[in-house]
């Protein structure tokens, strides 16, 4: 192999790059870059220019007729570079230019040629916070409120009973009330101390702007299914999410 001048440098480094090398002039052009900085970048060139093809395609073996048209191309072309090595740097390049335009019009070949892929449909479930209402009731001259959760979805009630509780209530239940249109509903005794979580299983409608209330009822709660004690605190609902 004869590196002595410019155009046998860059036809011996596209050889190289585009793999038309025999393994023995392979061994001897990399021994000889290995030693010579300008040799590295005449392959780098080459790589450079060469590198978009074998990312954008996919690997597919052509027709059996195909791969040897283009073998017996590129092995003209190969010739033709090396009976040419002493002719002008301008007539080098565009041999190897040919073989390069070769391999990219297979690579679109093989691309165009590939069926369309089926469309893909895409399911994606979004998850959907549930609506919960929330309500404050005070006890006035008392420390003792109620914070009430209702989530109508899952149908669960949540009571929150914070402070000190009244003497004139210690005997007596505290009976929680959904005010609708067509009277007061029991949700049922609730706590004057501590938190508790229940299911509900009335079919009630828990909107923004309508009223709950709590009475004092007797143990066990209301007898008669209404408030029959005194009303000691109402608070309107919000919608929480």
């Amino acid at each position: 192999m004869n590196l002595s001048n410019h155009e046998d440098r860059i036809a011996a480094a596209g050889e190289y790059v585009l793999r038309h090398l025999d393994a023995s002039d392979r061994k001897e052009f990399e021994d000889a870059m290995a030693k010579d900085p300008g040799l590295r970048e005449e392959v780098q060139w080459w790589e450079r220019r060469t590198a978009l093809i074998g990312l954008r395609q996919i690997p597919i073996a052509p027709r059996p007729m195909l791969w040897l048209d283009i073998q017996h191309r590129l092995r003209s072309n190969i010739a033709s570079i090396r009976k040419s090595a002493s002719r002008t740097a301008t007539t080098a390049w565009a041999s190897l230019a040919t073989a390069a335009a070769l391999l990219l019009g297979v690579g679109l070949y093989i691309e165009t040629s590939k069926p369309l892929p089926e469309p893909q449909v895409v399911t994606r479930q979004v998850q959907v916070p549930a609506i919960s209402y929330v309500a404050m009731l005070e006890v006035p001259k008392s420390s003792l409120k109620w914070s009430v959760s209702v989530t109508p979805d899952s149908k669960q009630l949540v009571v929150r009973a914070t402070g000190d509780v009244p003497a004139t209530a210690k005997d007596l239940d505290a009976e929680l009330w959904l005010i609708t249109d067509a009277g007061p509903v029991s949700l049922g005794v609730i706590p004057k101390v501590g938190e508790e979580r229940r299911i509900y299983t009335a079919a009630l409608a828990f909107t923004s702007g309508k009223t709950l209330a709590v009475s004092l009822e007797p143990r066990g709660g209301s007898p008669t299914g209404q408030p029959t004690g005194p009303v000691v605190s109402t608070g309107s609902i919000l919608q929480a999410g």
